[in-house]
């Protein structure tokens, strides 16, 4: 069902606009004010073009949901366990990525800084800077499982793929994917953040280099549907 030539060219759409709203995410970040103390970095959240950012990105993971179905889907015609295993990787990093970015607008960006504002004494902005940093302490923790389940499902589906000429597009986008979790959970979990500065630097481009080629499979990849069975010989 969802293999189906309408539902490769909506998701592939969904790459295309993901891209699109990380360049976005990207500009609102080079042009939000730099932010030297937690007050300052709090004090950003309610700003109309880091809303617009963050609402942007909130939004972005049910479509990122959808399109992970689609790619299931078509991994389905030659590994259907590996390609239900997948879903599940992808489901469980899209249900984690909605949690966290809705907590983070609504409380976050949106609640606390009126918090901190109308706070009466050093004591009450002191507490609202703590819930501040209790939830990023709680974001880090759960960025390790939303990871890996990405990880996992991006393993999956290039193990899951390879019967058609064009596979290799998405292969190279889920393992290029994959390689840039382990990099990154190595480094913040285990030889602790060494690297954010490239990261940072890199993840853009990084976007670029796993969307486009998944967007042009989606679109040109596995137009030739699933195997056709094979024809009656009549006899003369």
């Amino acid at each position: 069902m969802f293999d189906s030539r309408k539902h490769r060219a909506a998701a592939a759409l969904v790459a295309l606009a993901y891209v699109a709203i990380q360049s976005f995410q990207w500009f609102v970040f080079a042009r939000l004010p730099p932010a030297d103390v937690p007050a300052q970095a709090l004090m950003q959240g309610p700003l109309p073009l880091n809303v617009a950012r963050a609402v942007a990105m909130l939004l972005a993971f049910p479509g990122l949901a959808y399109l992970f179905l689609v790619v299931c889907g078509l991994v389905h015609r030659r590994r259907p366990a590996l390609a239900v295993a997948a879903f599940l990787g992808f489901f469980v990093f899209c249900l984690l990525e909605v949690q966290l970015r809705s907590v983070e607008l609504f409380y976050v960006y949106l609640e606390l800084p009126a918090r901190y504002q109308a706070a009466a004494s050093a004591a009450g902005q002191a507490r609202v800077l703590a819930a501040q940093a209790a939830f990023q302490s709680v974001q880090h923790a759960l960025y390790f499982p939303l990871g890996l389940s990405w990880l996992i499902a991006s393993t999956l589906v290039c193990l899951g793929l390879g019967g058609h000429r064009l596979d290799g597009l998405a292969q190279w986008a889920f393992g290029l994917n994959a390689v840039r979790l382990l990099l990154r959970m190595l480094d913040a979990y285990v030889l602790g953040p060494r690297f954010d500065a490239l990261y940072e630097a890199l993840y853009l481009p990084l976007v670029f280099l796993t969307f486009l080629p998944l967007a042009a499979w989606l679109h040109w990849g596995g137009r030739d549907g699933a195997p056709a069975p094979p024809q009656a010989v009549v006899e003369r």
